[in-house]
């Protein structure tokens, strides 16, 4: 029986917050100056950027917008984002390729026509992403998918194991998960209020709202600079709002359906350890019961965006993805990484910013 192989790396040369160098908001001891920063912080934010156009194909009655990257010649992997991104997101570390890069907004995030609200939970996206497939002429893929994007790519992985011929699961939200208070996302799907929320509050300042969003995901390390170019007002509106509430709503109910997955299904797990977003255990555990023997790195120091933070070990584990389809006989082992190496590779991603 193969069991779980669990690799951790220390990243001391990464920038990090944890050490007391962010400075505390002073309104946690003064809540008289929340409005004066909040209105600072609106006056500081960037015009919202225009959205990276791809190619908007149509899938039965939907519209899906796909960007294109790396090879066109080469294997088809396919990014799936998470909750409230987009792919233009996903995209980025991943671009400059040797594999063909096909990363579609998932339904009703940046420019792709929402599924019926019944259909918006995880095990409802996984036959999107089958039709998706069809229409592409894909027979298989390898799948990327960060967050929540993670738990659709598991139910096509389980339900159609010939398309799927790897998953790579970066920060995967996965295993059906405690209830969240999620005040600002209740409030802005409520009877009555909801659409004044989404609409005049959410919707009016979507700029601060997604930096809000960004900064707790990076948490502990600095905010990659290169997102802070993403399209605000294609992140976060009305439409997305309602989508991620629906997805959410039905993401406990999807995930304990899941079935085992195939035990020749490669599976490669990428987690930061100081992740505030989920925890890495909880979720690690469930897979580990689903999946006899996940190859999972986890990298200290890390938040929940280690594909923008260490985009060099998210591409690494990707090539690793592809070469373990190639050897039938058993699942690989991650190759070994001398940590000098890894230090001046990480350090040097950090400087082209």
């Amino acid at each position: 029986m193969m069991v779980a192989q669990i690799r951790r790396q220390r990243w001391a040369s990464l920038p990090s917050y944890s050490n007391g160098s962010m400075p505390q908001a002073p309104s946690r001891n003064r809540p008289e100056l929340l409005l004066p920063i909040f209105v600072m912080r609106l006056m500081l934010m960037k015009p919202s950027a225009r959205p990276t156009l791809g190619t908007t194909i149509h899938v039965e009655d939907q519209d899906v917008h796909i960007l294109d990257g790396g090879n066109p010649h080469g294997i088809p992997v396919l990014l799936l984002h998470g909750c409230g991104s987009l792919a233009q997101e996903i995209f980025l570390p991943f671009d400059n390729s040797d594999f063909r890069i096909i990363a579609p907004d998932r339904p009703g995030y940046g420019l792709s026509t929402p599924l019926a609200p019944a259909e918006r939970g995880p095990e409802g996206q996984s036959f999107w992403l089958e039709r998706l497939l069809a229409s592409l002429d894909l027979p298989e893929v390898r799948i990327v998918a960060h967050s929540i994007g993670s738990a659709a790519a598991l139910h096509l992985a389980a339900r159609r194991p010939d398309l799927v011929r790897g998953l790579f699961l970066i920060s995967p939200c996965c295993a059906p998960v405690p209830s969240k208070p999620l005040i600002v996302l209740r409030s802005a799907v409520a009877p009555v209020v909801g659409p004044l929320i989404r609409q005049h509050v959410i919707g009016r300042w979507p700029a601060f709202f997604l930096d809000r969003g960004l900064r707790s995901s990076s948490f502990p390390n600095p905010l990659p600079s290169h997102l802070s170019d993403l399209p605000a007002s294609h992140v976060v509106n009305p439409i997305t709002i309602r989508t991620m509430a629906d997805e959410l709503r039905a993401f406990n109910r999807d995930m304990e359906r899941l079935p085992d997955l195939p035990g020749d299904l490669p599976l490669h797990i990428l987690f930061g350890m100081e992740d505030r977003v989920i925890s890495p255990n909880w979720h690690i555990d469930w897979l580990c019961r689903k999946h006899p023997g996940p190859i999972v790195r986890l990298l200290e120091g890390v938040g929940h965006l280690p594909h923008h933070v260490v985009p060099g070990v998210a591409r690494e584990m990707l090539c690793d993805l592809v070469e373990a389809f190639a050897q039938e006989t058993e699942l690989p082992r991650v190759k070994s990484i001398g940590s000098q190496a890894v230090a001046e590779r990480v350090h040097a991603d950090l400087q082209r910013r």
